[in-house]
């Protein structure tokens, strides 16, 4: 027959027999720290790397569970109009956050460099440049990086527009010209080449995609790897 003594000891020799199975004193101990969600650390390290807030838009594939590989969409504060790639992966062997808001953030830099580069090959040219959406940059570039680093540390869509008059004959040697420029100063990209029949429709294009194709006389679209092999080449 139990009493209240007996009882309470029961109970007592139960508590002691938990706490010595937990490994603690009757205190619940906690054996793990709590995996964070990965696009929450590298919404954090991009705040704390430019200076601004970034706000979520997408998974960029892959989920993001706090594992070896994390890839998202963020909209940074000052570019609004911009959706930056941010992923977390290993890059030569090391587990490293990285990112394309450089190339957004000195996209009117970046701009006026290639169009120097493409006005010492064509003289008076309309340039304009496009960041691959889903390229990322070393780890170490930030706002210090100048357009030119950024530039050589990436790939962009790069699309030289050129007015009424221009020599045609000339096209594939200034292509060219062009393309051994580019390779000289290490910038790889997407090179698009248009030439207008019509001065009103060169001056209306408000981008690469804007173009009124009915006034080209002459377009071609070239692709380099790496390595600056030519992959493609094609004049339409």
């Amino acid at each position: 027959m139990y009493t209240k003594k007996s009882i309470k000891h029961t109970v007592l020799a139960a508590f002691l027999a938990a706490s010595v199975i937990s490994g603690g004193t009757g205190c619940r101990k906690h054996d793990s720290v709590p995996v964070r969600d990965g696009r929450d650390v590298l919404i954090e390290s991009l705040q704390k790397k430019y200076g601004e807030t970034f706000t979520f838009v997408e998974n960029a594939g892959g989920g993001t569970a706090m594992t070896e590989h994390c890839a998202i969409f963020v909209r940074p504060e000052k570019l609004p109009d911009d959706t930056v790639y941010a992923v977390r992966g290993v890059f030569d062997g090391k587990t490293e956050n990285r990112d394309n808001y450089m190339a957004y953030y000195l996209r009117k830099d970046a701009e006026s460099y290639l169009k120097a580069v493409a006005e010492e090959v064509y003289g008076e040219c309309r340039v304009f440049y496009a960041p691959d959406e889903m390229m990322v940059l070393p780890a170490d570039m930030g706002k210090e990086t100048d357009a030119e680093k950024m530039l050589q540390a990436s790939k962009c869509s790069f699309s030289v527009l050129l007015p009424a008059g221009q020599d045609m004959s000339q096209k594939d040697r200034k292509l060219d010209e062009l393309f051994e420029k580019l390779k000289g100063k290490g910038i790889r990209c997407y090179l698009y080449v248009a030439y207008f029949d019509d001065s009103r429709a060169y001056d209306l294009a408000e981008s690469a995609a804007d173009i009124d194709k009915a006034h080209i006389l002459a377009e071609c679209s070239l692709g380099m790897d790496d390595d600056f092999n030519i992959t493609d080449k094609k004049w339409g």
